[in-house]
């Protein structure tokens, strides 16, 4: 997964391949906040009967961790995307013409787990359109 080169021209939406291009809509953000409330909250309510309360699936999940290699380096891959995150909200705002310093749905983005970036892609300006020059 590579891209060309930006130039001074800077990237507008229809240099975009269209799979990016599905991308840039706005109900992206609203869809993944959605799916993940509802990950969130199946993993703490679903199929109590069978896997019991918070406690057990938290004891659980801790037992788990703690002998499983594949759990735990998720984690750490979790935390190393949360890393790079700030990062790539700043290149993206960049390549949007707004200066990420004075962005409050930056700091939003960076800071707010998953529902800060679901948040920064509902509401990210747009990419500019040869149409529009």
């Amino acid at each position: 997964a590579t891209r060309s080169t930006e130039t001074e021209k800077g990237i507008y939406r229809e240099d975009l391949p269209r799979v990016a291009q599905a991308t840039e809509s706005r109900l992206l953000g609203p869809v993944m906040g959605f799916v993940g409330t509802g990950s969130i909250l199946w993993g703490l309510f679903a199929r109590s009967q069978d896997f019991g309360g918070f406690q057990e699936r938290f004891s659980s999940l801790m037992d788990l961790l703690s002998i499983d290699r594949v759990g735990s380096s998720f984690l750490v891959d979790l935390a190393i995307f949360g890393l790079f995150q700030g990062w790539l909200v700043d290149d993206d705002l960049k390549r949007r013409g707004v200066e990420p310093t004075n962005s409050t749905l930056a700091t939003v983005a960076k800071y707010v787990p998953f529902f800060g970036m679901a948040a920064y892609l509902t509401f990210r300006p747009a990419l500019p359109s040869q149409q529009d020059d």
